[in-house]
Parts: structure tokens; C-alpha cells; sequence
């Protein structure tokens, strides 16, 4: 029995740890932080959200931020005027899956469909391919990214927790800060119907951005998309 449990453990280990780990430790093809210069990107995930992605949106045109957006597939397609605002002030659009459901879970077959459906559903609204993804919860399985393979798939260098209850604006915008730095990737929610996320802490969030973005320390940075971050600039 003691070998059966062992060996189970280590099937599951396989499966989700270990290439979990190794995709964030050491492929190439996950990108985290980018070059060394006074840029930030700054991306949200799990939306649109009807409530929270138009008060977000408004926080980012008023500092004249650009941002990266990876979305639920199934959410875009129910709110496709979000999709196309959020395109037609330019910030990146990436899939987050067609459901918020980890790769943990999901065998290559369901995977790859996950990714199709997203994909489609959000370039059926924009009209442009999609290039960027991010695996829910930043979950890896032995195929996600060889099926992920037309994609750039998209971590983060910080992610300050903005989902949880006991997250707080003043301790979110401290976090925020301590997070700034050349070519750092932040990672923040703008959708609470995530499971173990709290239902409000989007609002919570776009209040601790107010803090950290109108601080000076801020207004050294740009604060650009994930495209532009890794787009080499010319000597």
C-alpha cells in the first residue's frame, strides 16, 4: 500500500509540480521580466467583468497607462464590448483559457480546445490574432507548452495577492510599490468570481492602482504592454 501511495504521489507530482516548476524556473519560452529600462507592464487577469473591468479601464486611461489583459474566453464572448474597449485603447489582449479552469486538471486534448475556443472567441471580436497567453493560477502540465505553442506564454516577475479577503488598499499599494522596477511584470485581477478569489477585491485593487500609480516614484516608470515590454528599441 505504502509503494501504491508513493508512486501515486509521484504521478501526480509529474503532472503538475514538477512541470509547473520547471517551466517558470527554466524554459526560454516563458517570459518573465523584461529588458533592464524604465518600463513596467502591468496585466489583469480573469475578466471582463461587467463591473470591474470599465473602472479599471477608467484608472488606466487617467494615468495614461497601457496594460495587458489575459481573459477568460467565455467571459469575452459574453461581453464583447469590453473586448473591443479594451482593444481600442490599446492595451494587449491575451487568453487566460476558455474557462478559469487549471491545467492541472485538464488532459492535452482539453487543454489544446481550451485554447482554441479562447482564442477564437476573442479574435471573432477584435478581428487580430491572438499571440499572448497565461495558464490560469500559473499551472503547467507536461503539454502546456507545447500546446501553447503559437503563443508567448506570459508569467510574472511579482503578484501581490490583490484576490484575497484580507488584502487591504494601503497594503496592496505597498506591495505595488515594492514590486517596481526595471522590466517587472505585475499580475493584479479584475474579476472576483474566481474561485478563492474574493467576490469585491477588485475594488479594492483599482484603489490601491489610484495610490501606487499617481506616486512620484511611479511617474518615473512607463507603464506599457506586454508587447512593448519585450520589443527590443533601436541603440
Amino acid at each position: 500500500m505504502k509503494k501504491i501511495i508513493q508512486s501515486a504521489l509521484f504521478l501526480a507530482a509529474a503532472w503538475t509540480i514538477i512541470p509547473t516548476v520547471a517551466a517558470k524556473t527554466y524554459s526560454t519560452r516563458v517570459k518573465k521580466r523584461g529588458p533592464d529600462r524604465k518600463q513596467i507592464a502591468l496585466t489583469f487577469d480573469d475578466g471582463p467583468d461587467p463591473v470591474y473591468t470599465p473602472l479599471l479601464l477608467d484608472t488606466l486611461n487617467k494615468y495614461n497607462v497601457k496594460a495587458t489583459f489575459f481573459v477568460v474566453g467565455e467571459k469575452a464572448e459574453r461581453h464583447p464590448d469590453l473586448i473591443q474597449r479594451i482593444q481600442q485603447e490599446g492595451h494587449d489582449i491575451g487568453i487566460h483559457n476558455d474557462k478559469h479552469i487549471s491545467n492541472w486538471f485538464l488532459s492535452p486534448s482539453s487543454m489544446n480546445d481550451q485554447l482554441v475556443r479562447a482564442a477564437k472567441r476573442v479574435s471573432a471580436i477584435t478581428g487580430q490574432n491572438v499571440t499572448l497567453y497565461r495558464p490560469p493560477w500559473g499551472h503547467f502540465n507536461p503539454f502546456t507548452l507545447s500546446k501553447a505553442a503559437h503563443f508567448e506564454t506570459i508569467m510574472w516577475t511579482d503578484i501581490p495577492g490583490d484576490w484575497k479577503k484580507s488584502m487591504t488598499v494601503q497594503k496592496l499599494a505597498d506591495k505595488l510599490r515594492a514590486a517596481r522596477s526595471n522590466g517587472a511584470v505585475i499580475t493584479l485581477h479584475d474579476s472576483g468570481d474566481t474561485f478563492g478569489a474574493h467576490k469585491t477585491a477588485p475594488r479594492v485593487m483599482i484603489k490601491a492602482l489610484h495610490l501606487f500609480l499617481s506616486d512620484e516614484a511611479s511617474a518615473q516608470y512607463e507603464f506599457v504592454t506586454i508587447t512593448t515590454l519585450y520589443t527590443k528599441q533601436r541603440a
